[in-house]
């Protein structure tokens, strides 16, 4: 979760407010301001600083500091042109908000891309691979994404439990084992349910893929490999959770396809042979969509 998300879920003193309030205004110009100079103009002290930094889940100002001029740098590098909170206005036509919505799609799909590294990719589907049972948890649209995987799996022979978590983290220990692979979904990586479940198969010694947001939170703590998805909306201050959504289901459309690329033809012959079997039914007049 990005420091601005953070800032947005704490209360602070009138005095931490107005710091934190001059960093946002102010942005990438702090960063050659020291403490004392950030101090004098809010009208405030070198410790009231400190304790935000604190407060905000920072040992002091200087890491604080560095992180924030990161995601200054990437917000400042990224969504250039829509912006991913209100990508469209009440003034925009019916053309005018397709095209935007297509292009905060096109934008975030590339931003994720360019997260996605290497070696954390290669870890997630080494921990796939191994696994002798995969698990995902995860709530409401990222559960219905998580659902979305668990049925292009199935489609090539691997089952997916989805663990729906009300009150299922009761009953974990009995289905969950140390060679599994759980894969969580959270974009502010601060769902209490989802921390407690990954706690509890964390100390199973289970393996975990986290899929969350850029900046720290509680949920990558028990990650063994955290997949980063693109980092802009607001927590609800937005008219809908397009942008996350998008990267979201980008980065498990890519964990299926790195999947599937493991054994190609032996997936492929098993997607095709299950989809016959399945869609029995299914037929069409169009040309393009009919199977030989």
């Amino acid at each position: 979760m990005l420091i601005e998300q953070i800032v947005e879920s704490v209360k602070l003193s009138d005095a931490q407010q107005s710091v934190i309030d001059y960093i946002l205004k102010e942005r990438g110009n702090i960063k050659n301001q020291t403490i004392k100079e950030i101090a004098k103009v809010t009208y405030t002290s070198t410790g009231t600083i400190i304790r935000l930094a604190k407060k905000l889940g920072y040992h002091g100002f200087e890491d604080f500091k560095e992180d924030f001029l990161k995601e200054v740098h990437y917000m400042d590098t990224h969504f250039q042109n829509i912006d991913p909170n209100y990508p469209f206005t009440s003034q925009d036509n019916m053309q005018k908000i397709s095209s935007k919505v297509t292009a905060l799609a096109q934008e975030t799909l590339s931003d994720t891309l360019s997260l996605i590294e290497h070696d954390s990719l290669q870890k997630a589907i080494r921990l796939l691979r191994n696994a002798k049972h995969i698990h995902l948890a995860a709530i409401s649209y990222s559960l219905l994404l998580g659902q979305m995987f668990q049925l292009d799996m199935m489609r090539i022979g691997v089952p997916v439990h989805i663990c729906s978590i009300q009150g299922e983290e009761l009953f974990v220990l009995a289905i969950i084992g140390k060679d599994d692979c759980m894969i969580f979904i959270s974009y502010s990586g601060e769902i209490d349910q989802l921390c407690e479940l990954a706690k509890i198969v964390k100390n199973k010694g289970t393996s975990i893929i986290v899929i969350s947001s850029l900046g720290d939170n509680r949920l990558k703590k028990y990650a063994d490999v955290v997949l980063h998805i693109s980092t802009r909306e607001k927590l609800y201050s937005k008219i809908g959770g397009f942008s996350n959504e998008y990267s979201i289901k980008l980065i498990l459309d890519i964990l299926y396809s790195q999947y599937f690329a493991l054994d190609y033809e032996t997936h492929l012959k098993k997607r095709i042979d299950i989809s016959q079997k399945a869609e029995v039914t299914r037929v069409s007049s169009i040309d393009i969509l009919k199977e030989k």
